[in-house]
């Protein structure tokens, strides 16, 4: 090329870029370049964390309810054989105890009257000419051995009966017999008798067979203070006839003539003696003693009669006589649920299907007889209270009927507070005691269910205090009746069913979760475009139950940050339960996913950044439970269920530069 050319050439080269800078915008900022980042974030947070439904600290996997500690470790019962599960509660320490006061009430004001005597043994002026064989006193011949019977009244009771055919009798406690205010005739310086016994053929002494009657004999040289005589008599000194005598007839038992419950009976007193021959009498004086008998200080401590009316007695305090006030701490006894105290702290809503209690009454020294016991059984926690009401019993074939149609006893009813408590809100509870025997303990067992109670509101009202008063109908059968001191009642009754499902309850439980990576989406200094965030979950079920799932996520302090699923209202977060076999246990594990949104904008992310844990709350129920049958699900300590995953996931892009 030529240099005139060249030149040319470089000239129209100047001359274009010159037009084409005129007719263009030139820009005149910030020029450097603009990027859009594609960033995902994809942290797992949990891998495969398992939980049985029970467990403790040395268990393989975390237990949903840990039956170690102090709230569950005396709730739950687990079978050796196949790890099913019991609900178990006793409550054996009512303490009811003592009831001797049925002893009085039975019989009432039972007493035996002091009889007054005043026998005439020898009227010498109507003696008959002497007869060969008999001895003399001074120059009259008489016959020297004389004796009289006199009956004393039992009275003062219309409450019971005494069939002599067969030995029916009272036993007396530290009660005191005598003989007092002796009179003699005639008034003579030597001794009137040489021997006088008193004889009381219805009270008999150990061992009670029909020869050992209650003997008490003056004589010259008594033998000492007990019953030391020949055949088991009591000696006292002849020369102090006059003073008469006193004796303690504890363990003794009268034996009284009183057929019927409504009239009055007798019991047989008999003096009987030798005269003394040496007495210096007149033609016309008459030989004659005079005096009284009593029991004094009179006290039961056994019965057996042929018959008695019904009696009532308090089983629990009663303070003033009137009503029985259950919330009177004095009037009641109470005992614990200990397994329920603090339940609420894991679990919420608890309620068991098929529940049953199983009551034991214990009597000692009731015998030939029955007993009601009727009863307000107040169940409280902090929520309230709840009382166990009786019903007629729905399983008609077995007639345990509970329910309190009414109160046998006019002077007592059930208050709570002042408030009348309802014959609905009463149980009864009774007891047959026809072929018990004295001395013997008798434990009745007595089921309370569904069919005869509303055991079940009592029950899932998971009371921590169980508060018991009562009172007791005794001989409601109007027949025979034995007691004896001491007389006790008493009821415990125990809580093991299966850990059946009723409806639902709530478990809770906290997870360690960093979600810090989020402060990579939430720079307020990048434009930020979230597609995706989330927390998804992959599970497998082998609980006989589902769970709607509400999650809370906290800060390291333990704040609350934000709560998802509040009301447990949204079906999309819901673990699916096992299928169940035709008892409700679990047959075949379930598996699924769901995932929780956190938001889409920075601002919904900045706060969940400072996430330090997630509380799940599982709101366990029978919803959805399937495999074919409609069994109320039942649970096994080592069912599971297993969070396989717990994934934070984000996706977002990030505009930088312009």
């Amino acid at each position: 090329m030529s240099a005139s050319h060249a030149n040319w050439w470089a000239a129209t080269v100047a001359a274009l870029s010159l037009t084409i800078l005129v007719g263009c915008d030139v820009p005149t900022g910030d020029t450097s370049p603009s990027l859009n980042t594609e960033t995902e974030i994809s942290t797992p947070l949990v891998q495969e964390k398992t939980f049985t439904f029970l467990g403790g600290p040395t268990s393989e996997f975390d237990p949903l309810i840990d039956t170690t500690s102090s709230d569950f470790d005396s709730l739950f019962e687990v079978g050796s054989a196949n790890n099913d599960i019991s609900v178990v509660q006793d409550i054996d320490n009512f303490d009811i105890g003592n009831l001797d006061g049925a002893l009085d009430n039975a019989t009432g004001s039972l007493t035996f009257a002091q009889k007054n005597f005043e026998e005439e043994l020898i009227d010498l002026k109507e003696e008959k000419v002497p007869v060969s064989g008999k001895q003399r006193i001074g120059d009259l011949e008489v016959e020297l051995q004389r004796s009289a019977t006199a009956d004393v009244s039992v009275t003062g009771s219309d409450r019971v009966a005494f069939d002599k055919s067969q030995d029916n009798y009272v036993e007396l406690g530290n009660t005191k017999i005598g003989v007092q205010n002796i009179t003699i005739s005639p008034n003579a310086e030597e001794l009137v008798f040489d021997r006088l016994r008193f004889t009381y053929p219805d009270i008999r002494v150990k061992p009670y067979g029909k020869n050992d009657q209650f003997v008490v004999e003056f004589v010259k040289t008594p033998c000492g203070d007990g019953r030391c005589g020949p055949n088991g008599e009591y000696e006292r000194d002849i020369t102090n006839l006059a003073d008469g005598f006193g004796i303690n007839l504890k363990n003794a038992r009268v034996y009284p003539d009183k057929p019927k419950i409504t009239e009055s009976g007798t019991t047989t007193f008999r003096i009987g003696g030798q005269v003394n021959p040496d007495l210096q009498v007149k033609d016309d004086d008459k030989i004659s003693l005079g005096g009284s008998t009593s029991l004094t200080d009179f006290e039961v401590q056994e019965i057996d009669v042929g018959a008695a009316k019904p009696f009532t007695v308090a089983v629990t305090p009663n303070e003033n006589g009137g009503d029985i006030n259950v919330a009177n701490d004095n009037e009641v006894q109470t005992a614990a649920f200990d397994g329920f105290e603090g339940i609420t702290g894991r679990v919420d809503g608890l309620e068991l299907a098929d529940v049953s209690l199983s009551f034991q009454v214990e009597t000692v020294n009731l015998a030939s007889t029955d007993a009601q016991l009727y009863a307000a059984i107040q169940g409280k926690q902090e929520s309230g209270q709840v009382l166990l009401g009786g019903t007629e019993d729905q399983n008609k074939s077995r007639g345990a009927d509970r329910n309190v149609s009414s109160l046998p006893f006019s002077s007592a009813g059930f208050t709570d507070n002042g408030a009348s408590l309802p014959n609905d809100s009463l149980i009864k509870l009774g007891v047959g005691l026809e072929n018990a025997s004295l001395d013997e303990t008798v434990r009745t067992p007595l089921v309370v269910d569904g069919d005869n109670s509303n055991v079940a509101d009592f029950v899932n009202a998971l009371p921590t205090e169980v508060r018991l008063a009562g009172q007791a109908e005794i001989n409601t059968n109007r027949g025979g009746l034995k007691a004896r001191k001491p007389i006790s009642l008493d009821a415990n009754f125990s809580l093991n069913v299966p850990l059946r499902i009723k409806d639902r309850f709530v478990v809770r439980d906290t997870i360690d979760a960093d979600l810090s990576d989020l402060n990579d989406l939430t720079d307020p200094e990048e434009d930020v475009n979230i597609s995706t965030a989330e927390l998804q979950f992959s599970y497998t079920n082998g609980l006989p139950l589902g769970a709607d799932v509400k999650m809370v996520i906290v800060d390291a302090a333990g704040s609350a940050i934000e709560t998802f699923n509040d009301g447990f209202g949204n079906n999309d977060f819901r673990i699916e339960p096992a299928a169940k076999n035709e008892d409700g246990a679990a047959a075949r594990s379930s598996s699924g996913t769901f995932v929780f949104p956190l938001g889409s904008t920075q601002k919904d992310l900045r706060a969940l950044a400072d996430g330090d844990k997630i509380r799940l709350v599982l709101n366990m129920n029978q919803k959805g439970s399937g495999g074919g049958t409609a069994a109320v699900a039942r649970l096994r300590a080592d069912d599971q269920l297993t969070l396989n995953r717990i994934r934070l996931k984000a996706d977002a892009s990030i505009q930088t530069g312009n």
